[in-house]
C-alpha cells in the first residue's frame, strides 16, 4: 500500500538523522529529498535552488507540495506522487504548516508522524555541533518548547516518536507506525 510518511517536529529533534537511518536500514522505503532555497549539504539531503529557480519550478507545477518557513522556500517534487502511485512507502521531512496541503494532496496515503526530543537532549546536540553560542542555543530551546506545545495542541491524535534515545529505538518506533504495529491508523 502506498504511503507518504510525513515527519513533522521542531528543528533539531533529529528528523534528518532518522531519515538517514531509515535510508540505510530499509531499502523498501524511499526517502524523498526537498528542494530548498539555501545551499545543500547543511544537515539534510536536499537540492539547492535560488529563489528565481524555485519560483519557476513552482509556476510550472513541478512541486506537489511547497511552503515557506524561516525565510526559505521548500518544495517537494512531483516524483513523490509517482512513487506513491507505484505503491512505494515514501518518507519525507515535512512541515506542520504544510500538513493541510499534504492532507488534501495525498489523502488516505498520508501518514503524518510527530518527531520529538526532550529539551535537554536538544541542548546537548546543539552544544556538540558547536554552531551556536549560549544565547542562540537558549533562543532555539525556547522556540523548541513553543513548537512542541503547538504540536500537542494542533495535532493531538498523531503518533509521536521520541527521538531522544538511540536511533535504533526511533527507527523501530517509526517502523511500527508504518507497518501498523503501533495501534495507530491515520484517517485522513
Amino acid at each position: 500500500m502506498a504511503r507518504l510518511v510525513y515527519l513533522i517536529g521542531a528543528s533539531g529533534v533529529g528528523k534528518d538523522t532518522l531519515l538517514d537511518a531509515a535510508r540505510e536500514a530499509r531499502s523498501d522505503w524511499l526517502v524523498a529529498h526537498r528542494y530548498i532555497t539555501r545551499p545543500s549539504g547543511r544537515g539534510e539531503n536536499s537540492v539547492a535552488l535560488c529563489e528565481s529557480e524555485f519560483a519557476v519550478r513552482r509556476e510550472l507545477g513541478l512541486f506537489c507540495l511547497d511552503w515557506c518557513a524561516h525565510g526559505l522556500c521548500y518544495g517537494v517534487g512531483r516524483e513523490v506522487e509517482e512513487w506513491c502511485r507505484r505503491g512505494a512507502t515514501v518518507l519525507l521531512n515535512g512541515s506542520r504548516r504544510a500538513l493541510p496541503q499534504a492532507r488534501e494532496r495525498f489523502g488516505e496515503a498520508l501518514v503524518p508522524v510527530v518527531i520529538t526530543a526532550p529539551s535537554e537532549v536538544l541542548r546537548q546536540r546543539l552544544v556538540q555541533r558547536g554552531r551556536e553560542g549560549n544565547e542562540e542555543i537558549q533562543r532555539r530551546l525556547a522556540r523548541h518548547a513553543k513548537v512542541e506545545a503547538e504540536l500537542v495542541r494542533d495535532f493531538p491524535g498523531l503518533p509521536r516518536i521520541d527521538n531522544g534515545g538511540s536511533i535504533e529505538a526511533s527507527l523501530s518506533a517509526l517502523a511500527a507506525v508504518i507497518d501498523g504495529r503501533s495501534g495507530y491508523s491515520y484517517q485522513g
